[in-house]
């Protein structure tokens, strides 16, 4: 029998991805030490980001009429501008992802046996696409540092161009440090996408759990009002991540949509089979980080909403009135499902919007090549 994957393993595992960038929120009760240590690691991190982006765009600008340099030029830099944009969002919001984290430890190591069974459902059915993507963004980046120079024969892991000579050490092998761990950075912020699916996930699970224990309620009017308390409190809780995480949603979409944009103009120029796989394989990238926001997002939406139904399953002719008019207010409070979403900027995560955006990709790609065409 396959053994199956515990929470505090995926807890384990996400904290271990997020290492590079400190992105897992310490504990309430850290020093003022160590905050102001973590808050200095951040800065240097964006600073180190845009150490990369200055050359990378500078050298875009040499190449412009070169399309396989400039798409790698292009897709680099969307990389690192994701890098320092995530970093921004992530100090504007650490208070309140500190706040989300604690209370997802907390849940963890006080489950009920009831409780672990539905969290394992939700593990069993993600465990293999987030475990495969973080592998799969710290693949490319140890490919890159390692494979790409001596293969390509250029002397760092990236195209970028400085104005002035980098051939002599110990620049060359400074550079060198900077870019290969500037990658790193990049893996560990993509892993940051896994991070806020995991914390989506978690709470589309609690208003799972809250459900079963609706329908189970009988005729326990004290139970009953344990219940609408807690799931005044899980609205309050999701409302909060919904608001937390959308900016992490906005700065992910933004980039993948530049990302597979320009790189599907790369199909309206004749290249090598190897480069248009290699492109083709890293738009299916862009499209799968969106889609890790899509999925928990639709189950979200579902989640919520389904609070009203196990409500009216627990309606029975023979509990008392008061009991009616509180599960009468839980369908009522259930009916505005929680979604994540910026108004006029991002719509609501779902499957919908999961097609719309890949149809949208391809409306503008295929308004680009009627340009270029002309």
């Amino acid at each position: 029998m396959q053994r199956k994957v515990t929470l505090k393993e995926v807890i384990s595992v996400i904290k271990l991805s997020l290492i590079p960038i400190w992105g897992w929120p310490v504990s309430k009760d850290a020093t003022k030490y160590k905050m102001f240590c973590v808050k200095l690691y951040h800065s240097l991190c964006i600073i180190m980001a845009i150490m990369l982006a200055i050359p990378i765009i500078f050298g875009a600008i040499n190449h412009l009429k070169e399309p396989i340099y400039l798409v790698q030029e292009l897709v680099i830099s969307s990389s690192t501008l994701h890098v320092i944009a995530n970093f921004i969002a992530y100090k504007v919001n650490y208070n309140d992802l500190q706040d989300i984290t604690t209370k997802v430890e907390h849940f963890c190591d006080f489950m009920k046996p009831h409780e672990e069974i539905v969290i394992q459902r939700y593990i069993d059915k993600c465990v293999i696409f987030y475990g495969f993507s973080l592998f799969i963004f710290y693949f490319f980046t140890l490919i890159t540092i390692t494979l790409l120079p001596p293969v390509l024969h250029q002397p760092f892991p990236t195209l970028a161009e400085y104005p002035f000579d980098v051939i002599q050490q110990p620049l060359r092998t400074i550079i060198y440090m900077q870019q290969s761990l500037t990658g790193i950075l990049v893996s560990g912020q993509l892993c940051t996408s896994v991070y806020i699916a995991f914390i989506l996930w978690f709470t589309s699970a609690r208003f799972e759990i809250l459900c079963e224990e609706l329908r189970n309620v009988g005729t326990d009017i004290y139970q009953l009002f344990k219940w609408i308390k807690l799931h005044q409190e899980l609205l309050k809780y999701a409302v909060k991540i919904s608001i937390t995480v959308r900016a992490f949603v906005f700065i992910t979409v933004a980039c993948s949509t530049f990302c597979i944009i320009i790189i599907l103009c790369l199909l309206l120029t004749h290249q090598s089979f190897i480069q248009l796989f290699q492109f083709f394989g890293l738009s299916l990238v862009c499209l799968a980080e969106v889609f890790m926001y899509t999925w928990p997002g639709e189950y979200l939406i579902n989640m919520s909403s389904n609070v009203s139904l196990a409500a009216f399953d627990a309606l029975q002719t023979d509990q008392p009135v008061i009991m009616w008019k509180c599960l009468q207010i839980i369908i009522m409070r259930s009916q505005k499902p929680v979604t994540v979403k910026i108004p006029c900027f991002l719509p609501a995560l779902c499957y919908t919007y999961f097609t719309t955006y890949c149809s949208t990709i391809l409306s503008y790609f295929t308004t680009l090549r009627v340009m270029i065409n002309e």
